[in-house]
Formats: structure tokens, C-alpha cells, sequence
């Protein structure tokens, strides 16, 4: 498992923008995604554990996150995005899809202090154990975030999710629905939103 995260880490370094190097209010822009149908690692429920480094900074997260199969926005080309097996391990990229907009509802925290991974692009890792779910390293950003992790319970905004801003979430959701309703594809509509939460 630490072999495991330190290559994630490592992944994650080279992979990653270098202006994810340091925490921010201000994630990368969505900027204009690809739509993929294959295998991919949707983590917009996931739950993180972070990654401290020297006097306790955090910069990135693990997130344990699903692998599913189907229709998926996110950066880089269709073939980039191909899983990819190397000694004996399944590597994937995270991206989106409103897959469990049904089932989940938004959790909104407001705080700017607000700890949350930005997992769109990030490099991940399938569980050999179990092939469905994938570890992702995603970099951690500070400010207010939407979330469908959390099942609305009222603690929730004190854990560390995989979340975007609450303008990415909507304009996630927007291009996504646009783009499957254009094609003909099912999709869902925008998740519910969860009642108020408390603030850490």
C-alpha cells in the first residue's frame, strides 16, 4: 500500500499541472473536455485522505474512487485516456460524468477555508483486490466546493472530499447533459441539492 501511494504521488507530480504544486482558491478551468466512451475513474463522491508533507502542508489527496464504464468527459484525447497496465497494475485518469446525479445529492460547503481535492485529470490507480473501485491523487484546494459525497449529514463539510467549485459543478453538469442530450444518449439532470450545511 505505501509502495502504491508513493507511485500515485509520483504519478501525480509529473502529470499534474505544476501550478496544482501549492494550495489555491482557484483550480484549473475545465477548459474544453473530450467525450470518451470507455473505462474511467469517477470520483465525485469520493472520499479523500490527504497526503501531509513537511509542517503538515497538504498539497494532494488519495481518493477512493470508482472504475465505471460508459460515456465520460475530461481532459487529453479518447487514447490518453485508455487504461493502462504496467507490472501488473491497472493505471486510469479521472474524469466526469453525471452518472450518479439520481442517487446522490450535492452537499455545498461555503467555507474558504474549506479543504477539497480536485480529482478532474488525475492519475489513479485500480485495486487489484477489488477491480471496481481505484485510488486517485488528486491536488487539494482550499475555498468553497460542491460535493455529491457526504449523503448530507451534517458533519460533512469536516471531511476532505473529491469536489469541484460550485461554478465547475454546474458547468460540468451543463456541457455533460448538453452533450448526451445532443447525441441521444440517457443521462440525469442536475443532482438535488442537500439542505444547509455546517461549516468547519
Amino acid at each position: 500500500m505505501i509502495f502504491i501511494r508513493k507511485l500515485l504521488l509520483a504519478a501525480a507530480l509529473v502529470l499534474l499541472p505544476l501550478t496544482a504544486a501549492a494550495q489555491s482558491s482557484n483550480p484549473p478551468p475545465l477548459g474544453k473536455p473530450v467525450f470518451c466512451d470507455g473505462t474511467y475513474a469517477l470520483c465525485i463522491k469520493a472520499l479523500c485522505q490527504p497526503v501531509v508533507g513537511p509542517k503538515g502542508s497538504v498539497k494532494y489527496a488519495n481518493c477512493a474512487c470508482d472504475v465505471r464504464q460508459g460515456w465520460s468527459m475530461g481532459p487529453g484525447s479518447c487514447q490518453s485516456r485508455q487504461p493502462v497496465v504496467r507490472n501488473a497494475m491497472t493505471f486510469l485518469v479521472s474524469t466526469y460524468s453525471n452518472l450518479y446525479n439520481e442517487t446522490n445529492k450535492t452537499m455545498s460547503c461555503g467555507n474558504s477555508k474549506q479543504l477539497w481535492a480536485w480529482c478532474y485529470g488525475a492519475p489513479c490507480v485500480v485495486d487489484r483486490a477489488n477491480p471496481s473501485k481505484t485510488t486517485c491523487t488528486c491536488p487539494v484546494y482550499t475555498g468553497a466546493m460542491n460535493t455529491l459525497g457526504g449523503a448530507c449529514g451534517n458533519d460533512g463539510c469536516a471531511s476532505l472530499w473529491s469536489a469541484a467549485t460550485p461554478k465547475a459543478d454546474t458547468g460540468a453538469n451543463v456541457l455533460f447533459a448538453a452533450y448526451m442530450k445532443k447525441n441521444g444518449y440517457p443521462h440525469f439532470g442536475p443532482a438535488a441539492m442537500c439542505p444547509a450545511q455546517k461549516t468547519n
